[in-house]
């Protein structure tokens, strides 16, 4: 794996200026750094035309903090581009010179199909082979197209500073209106029940106030999705909260800044889910500023989780060999885990990650790390039975968080102990040497769990490992056997 170097992402939106350093290794990308500045440069677009005054004072006034942080950190690679503001807007090129002048690079002003296409690259960054439609919402614009294939998108003034008159109609004119517009698609929207990828800070908030209505424990919206029905339940806590102290007090608890757009997101996000006739829809925290930085690299979910995984947890090559043999160790029985080889492959590779934390909390600690990481192409259930089977590796009493007990089965659970517990014989087997696990392998037959060691390392099993193997065999119902081969 090649090291990580560093890559800045500046995206000049029509609500806020932000930059993204990432961290870069093979096909993985992980955030180093992330700022935003509220510029709200389309803040007055659809009145005047033109760029809000204040809002590019405040931009300009940002760019300077993000070129003294990108020279400090020698980091060569920086991508500015611009989207629907600065393209709409008649002192956008004035802008743009500006922005360049401090900035020190070009800056991209990135037409609704080449914003399409950025999403649709960090979608494909996110998630494991995506298939069907991806909406992206900014400031002014949503841009929509497929996840794959070269066919062009289409770019729709539905922004929420686009449609700020809005506010003054009630919910049902505004997704008439809404409605109206997605009618007038070129892009054939009508039909066809495709899956939706919803991209932009607007929506995953319209995901965290859904999490919110119905205490969801996991607050990770990369993969959480919502029907139609559930889309209707934020509308309407959005349209209480018009009249209610308390429920504006806790919408405006999820995110007090983007209380004021979520009618508008939600009322949107229900009428495109209904224009297409989808059954739900998934929430992506991959978006543009992934797909900028995945551009010509080959960067996608598939390999992006295995290479994220050690460029999150900065494993040492020791740790990677580890893991590797390590899931040589568990494959003659991976069938049993009802999980991805990929993420069976991922999990090995995290089973180092309490290594240098303190014995009595590492199990806990490796729970929240691995249930919470920035890592590609997991789902929900995907993600809980990781930090399961990682904190099983650390002990083989770990007692469940009762918060997360609805989100997976006790079947999954116990697969997930079964592989923390499998782990944990191969660690304390090998001292976490990969050479050394090679010399040791699983096999089951007849309802017993065999482990067989090489004639001369038979001095490396232990009191401890032959418990360790008795525990695992237990959790498999099977009956522990230890075989010296033969010299």
């Amino acid at each position: 794996m090649k090291p990580a170097e560093k890559i800045a992402v500046i995206d000049i939106g029509s609500n806020s200026c932000r930059m993204v350093i990432y961290e870069r290794s093979g096909a993985a990308l992980i955030p180093y750094f992330n700022e935003k500045t509220m510029a709200g440069l389309g803040r007055d677009l659809s009145q005047t035309g033109r760029l809000s005054p204040s809002g590019q004072a405040l931009a300009l006034k940002t760019f300077h903090r993000f070129r003294a942080i990108t020279s400090s950190l020698s980091i060569k690679d920086i991508r500015a581009v611009a989207t629907a503001a600065v393209r709409e807007a008649d002192d956008g090129p004035a802008f743009k010179a500006q922005a360049e002048a401090i900035l020190g690079v070009p800056v991209k002003v990135l037409s609704g199909a080449d914003e399409g296409h950025m999403s649709a690259l960090g979608v494909t960054a996110g998630f494991i082979s995506p298939q069907g439609l991806i909406a992206d919402l900014g400031g002014t614009s949503m841009e929509i197209r497929p996840v794959k294939g070269s066919k062009p998108g289409e770019s729709f003034l539905l922004g929420p500073l686009a449609r700020a008159d809005d506010v003054n109609l009630s919910y049902s004119k505004r997704l008439k209106e809404i409605t109206k517009i997605l009618n007038d698609s070129q892009f054939k929207l009508k039909g066809g029940g495709s899956q939706l990828f919803a991209v932009g800070g607007a929506w995953r908030n319209v995901a965290a106030v859904h999490m919110m209505l119905r205490n969801y424990p996991l607050r990770v919206p990369h993969g959480y999705s919502m029907t139609v029905k559930d889309v209707d339940d934020v509308i309407e806590a959005a349209e209480l909260a018009e009249s209610d102290k308390h429920t504006r007090e806790l919408l405006m608890g999820v995110s007090k800044r983007r209380f004021d757009t979520l009618p508008h997101a939600a009322l949107l996000l229900k009428a495109l889910m209904l224009q297409i006739e989808s059954k739900e829809v998934v929430f992506s925290a991959f978006g543009l500023r992934d797909g900028v930085a995945a551009e010509g690299v080959g960067v996608d979910g598939a390999n992006g989780l295995l290479d994220a995984v050690p460029l999150f947890l900065r494993s040492s090559p020791q740790s990677l060999t580890f893991g590797r043999e390590l899931y040589s160790f568990i494959h003659p029985f991976a069938d049993f885990f009802k999980r991805r080889e990929t993420v069976l492959r991922a999990i090995c590779m995290m089973a180092d990650a309490g290594a240098r934390m303190h014995a009595d909390h590492r199990a806990q600690l490796v729970f929240e790390q691995v249930l919470r990481a920035p890592l590609p192409s997991l789902s929900h259930s995907e993600r809980l039975f990781a930090a399961y089977a990682a904190a099983s590796r650390y002990t083989f009493k770990y007692r469940e968080d009762p918060h997360y007990a609805r989100l997976l089965s006790m079947r999954a659970k116990r697969r997930a102990k079964v592989l923390g517990t499998a782990m944990r014989l191969a660690s304390v087997y090998s001292g976490r040497s990969g050479p050394i696990l090679e010399t040791a392998r699983l096999t089951v037959t007849d309802k017993t769990l065999c482990m067989h060691v090489q004639h001369d390392f038979r001095d490396l099993v232990s009191e401890t490992v032959e418990r360790r193997l008795a525990q695992l065999a237990g959790l498999m119902k099977l009956h522990p056997r230890l075989i010296v081969d033969e010299a």
